[in-house]
């Protein structure tokens, strides 16, 4: 369903700073734009044909928002008409994301769009919905869950997580998700602010699993174990 530009842990390298997308049209929807993100996007052509990006922001840590601000500038001054907001920035009211922009030098309501929320209440966007959840990561910085809603497909992608809320893996509950993207990396150590596989084997029933998606990969994630658990392992695509 998602896209992934990256799908890698902040220091897996190889894999890229974790960050999903998906098309409609000319829109674009991109979740978090990490240090390496705007690169790939680049190289890649990823915003041939989009006029509007819609970016939905986890959390400030680096890997998450580290390039958004080279996103923002490059659609402002170097894709399509030239000088015109190409990107909103969608988070909630306590994820301080306009500081972070304007650290940067970027001037909400010039260079880009921004849009702050409150966290369990759904919005329309142009084409989706969507609606943020606090989610259990690092004391420092809130971070945030997403449900969207987008053609006709319910997906729940976790952002950075050590826990999944029991609506997931309640058999009843859990059929109302077409897709469940989770955090997961092989690292597994008490106070671990990631959720590793072996803890999401222990959460998840054998039967639940097909629906549920491994991303935010660290260095000694191994596909064929997930796989061989019953999961799903995203890969990256453009």
């Amino acid at each position: 369903m998602l896209k992934f530009i990256g799908s890698g842990s902040a220091f897996n390298t190889k894999l890229g700073n974790n960050s999903a997308y998906y098309k409609v049209g000319n829109q674009m929807l991109l979740i978090d734009c990490g240090s390496n993100i705007f690169h790939r996007i680049k190289e890649n052509s990823i915003l041939k044909g989009i006029e509007h990006i819609h970016v939905l922001v986890t959390h400030t840590h680096a890997d998450h928002v580290g390039s958004l601000a080279d996103l923002i500038f490059y659609s402002y001054y170097c894709h399509g008409e030239f000088a015109i907001p190409k990107v909103t920035v969608y988070y909630v009211d306590d994820v301080k994301i306009n500081e972070l922009l304007a650290i940067n030098g970027i001037i909400p309501d010039i260079h880009c769009l921004t849009k702050k929320l409150h966290a369990d209440t759904q919005y329309t966007l142009n084409f989706c919905k969507v609606l943020f959840e606090k989610s259990s990561h690092v004391e420092e910085i809130p971070s945030y869950s997403i449900e969207i809603n987008i053609d006709n497909k319910h997906i729940y992608y976790t952002g950075d997580t050590n826990s999944l809320k029991s609506s997931l893996v309640n058999p009843e509950s859990s059929k109302l998700y077409d897709y469940v993207y989770v955090d997961t990396c092989k690292a597994d150590y008490d106070g671990n602010v990631h959720l590793s596989l072996r803890k999401l084997s222990e959460l998840v029933r054998h039967e639940l699993r097909s629906k549920f998606w491994c991303m935010h990969l660290d260095e000694g994630f191994e596909r064929q174990e997930a796989e061989m658990f019953g999961f799903n392992v995203v890969t990256n695509e453009f």
